[in-house]
């Protein structure tokens, strides 16, 4: 009986550590999550609309940036694509400042490519 409550004591616990090192595992490999483009939670100022504009347009242009070097076996590299270097895709004057505008389209361009690059 006690060899019995040794061993189911030793599996209980061996279990229980299997879980709490699951439970604790960074969120890479299988468990993979997207980044989306409000990733980082930025916030330099401007209104919402022009951070919403910038922030999806640039997170789409960079999911597709990334998609198309992953695809082609070219080297990652998001600040050598023309979209995020003029980061000027989709603004429009109504919206606001122009350089606040690109440094919300770079952040969504990158986060994006991160993601279209990782199969997202």
């Amino acid at each position: 009986m006690r060899g019995n409550r040794k061993r189911w004591l030793k599996i209980a616990s061996a279990v229980l550590m299997v879980a709490l090192v699951l439970a604790a595992a960074p969120a890479n490999g299988f468990m993979q999550n997207k980044r989306g483009p409000n990733s980082g939670r930025h916030n330099w100022g401007g209104s919402a609309p022009l951070r919403e504009t910038a922030l999806n347009t640039g997170y789409e242009a960079g999911v597709a940036a990334g998609r198309s070097d992953r695809s082609r076996n070219e080297r990652f590299d998001f600040a050598g694509e023309s979209d995020y270097k003029s980061a000027s895709k989709g603004y429009n004057s109504r919206l606001g400042d122009k350089r606040l505008y690109q440094r919300y389209f770079r952040a969504g361009f990158e986060n994006g490519y991160r993601d279209g690059w990782d199969g997202h």
